[in-house]
């Protein structure tokens, strides 16, 4: 009965152990990559909104010469 209620925690702990080694192997990037890897991110979302940005405004203009929606 000990062991049944037992098993879940034991199995945590070792799920966390192995997470915690895991973690030891991971290269982490430094503060220059982040930095570089971040602008790289913020400029790439830049110009994806602004093509969604364009679609958007081509299309409304076209449902609206159309008159679609009247």
């Amino acid at each position: 009965m000990r062991d049944r209620l037992l098993r879940p925690f034991r199995a945590l702990s070792s799920f966390l152990k192995d997470v915690w080694m895991e973690l030891q192997r991971v290269v982490w990037p430094s503060h220059e990559e982040t930095y570089a890897f971040t602008g790289v991110v913020l400029v790439a979302v830049a110009i994806v909104a602004i093509w969604i940005g364009l679609l958007d405004l081509v299309f409304t203009r076209v449902v609206g010469a159309l008159r679609l929606y009247e």
